[in-house]
């Protein structure tokens, strides 16, 4: 008995031990912490998701957002039209007012109609951001690195000139993390490996990078590659194979680094839903129309009423439809497409149900209530129920 009591005091004193690991305690601050936003491609392929995208993106509150290119549709030496999208992306992302947007050149905003790099567009590109087409920047305890993958002459890889630079950046840094950002999949670069042995000397922890209009992740040497997508079209929407719309928050507290891929319309704003939807709804289905009624009389053809309530101080319309599985019982009305009921009303429903002798049921009928609710933010949803009729006792 001993034994036993010995064995359970210790057991009891290990899980109090554990449970003080959690206890409430006035949290630490960090010496660096900070989160950021990266956004892929959208060239308008479907800006109203990127539109929304943007809207999650200040929600969020970042220290800066970097978007990784093909931000507009490109393609044509028509500077005039190269402007008014450029005019048009800058509109696209206004809602983040104070928060720096953070450009990475892409294929569709430097290439012409010939689909090469071209001078005109470059020049359209750096007057428009009045930012280089690779730079760096240092925020907190972190390096951030922006490369070019489609330059004049150079598309598809990283120049020769980015390269000394990026070699010189890298060996000067004195941040503990380093991100890169470009556009095109670094394993797709004519460098490709020579890019990789380089970053791998460093302490990289990631690289963000768009262009294929797709999610994924992989790991190598340490370095963490993310393909991201914004709105871009894709040719496999399947969640499983990254075919998803979506932003990316990366936060850095101090030594750790931590990824979450948010899909689009993951978030709603703090008014998204109204005290009297949530309360109006909840009452209807509580109180809209019963979940069972009996059938009256002794034998086919049978009565039903059904009583429905509005408890509400709206006014609703319900619409009714009436079936049985094995479609033997024979119903009327079928359906009705518009029971009105006031503010704080209710009404009722006869309906007559009836079998036949050469077929008998296997079933009983069911009525199935839809009711469009219109929420105070204009959208409309669609509740259901069913009201099961049974034998009477």
């Amino acid at each position: 008995m001993h034994h036993w009591f010995r064995r359970f005091f210790a057991l009891t004193t290990l899980l109090l031990i554990a449970d003080l690991s959690h206890a409430a305690v006035a949290p630490t601050p960090a010496e660096s912490e900070f989160h950021f936003v990266v956004l892929g491609d959208s060239q308008f392929d479907d800006p109203t998701v990127f539109n929304r995208q943007v809207d999650d993106a200040a929600r969020l509150r970042p220290a800066f957002v970097i978007q990784v290119g093909d931000m507009i549709d490109g393609y044509s030496d028509d500077l005039n039209h190269i402007r008014e999208e450029w005019n048009r992306f800058h509109g696209q992302i206004a809602p983040l007012k104070q928060i720096p947007f953070m450009p990475v050149p892409g294929n569709h905003d430097l290439y012409g109609a010939t689909r090469k790099a071209d001078q005109a567009l470059i020049d359209a590109y750096t007057d428009t951001w009045g930012a280089k087409l690779y730079y760096h920047f240092v925020y907190a305890n972190s390096l951030f690195l922006v490369l070019n993958t489609d330059g004049l002459n150079a598309e598809s890889r990283i120049d020769d000139v980015q390269i000394r630079w990026l070699t010189q950046q890298l060996a000067d840094n004195q941040s503990e993390h380093i991100f890169v950002f470009m556009h095109r999949p670094p394993a797709s670069l004519a460098n490709a490996d020579g890019l990789h042995e380089l970053l791998k000397r460093y302490p990289v922890r990631y690289v963000f990078y768009g262009h294929h209009h797709h999610y994924h992740f992989s790991e190598r040497d340490g370095i963490k590659y993310v393909m991201t997508n914004a709105s871009g079209d894709t040719g496999a929407a399947y969640d499983e194979v990254g075919g998803f719309d979506h932003l990316i928050q990366v936060a850095v507290r101090d030594s750790e680094v931590v990824i979450a891929v948010i899909k689009a319309d993951s978030m709603v704003p703090e008014n998204a839903v109204l005290p009297a939807d949530n309360y109006d709804l909840f009452a209807l289905t509580r109180s809209m129309a019963p979940g069972e009624v009996t059938l009256q009389g002794e034998a086919s053809p049978y009565q039903a009423v059904i009583r429905f309530q509005n408890p509400t101080d709206r006014p609703i319309r319900l619409e009714v439809s009436c079936s049985s599985a094995d479609n033997r019982w024979q119903i009327e009305p079928r359906r009705i497409d518009a029971l009105d009921l006031p503010a704080k009303g209710e009404t009722q429903l006869d309906l007559k149900f009836s079998t036949t002798p050469d077929r008998p049921p296997e079933s009983m009928p069911v009525c199935r209530v839809e009711l469009p609710f219109l929420t105070g933010q204009g959208r409309w949803i669609r509740h259901s129920m069913e009201v099961r009729l049974v034998y009477p006792e």
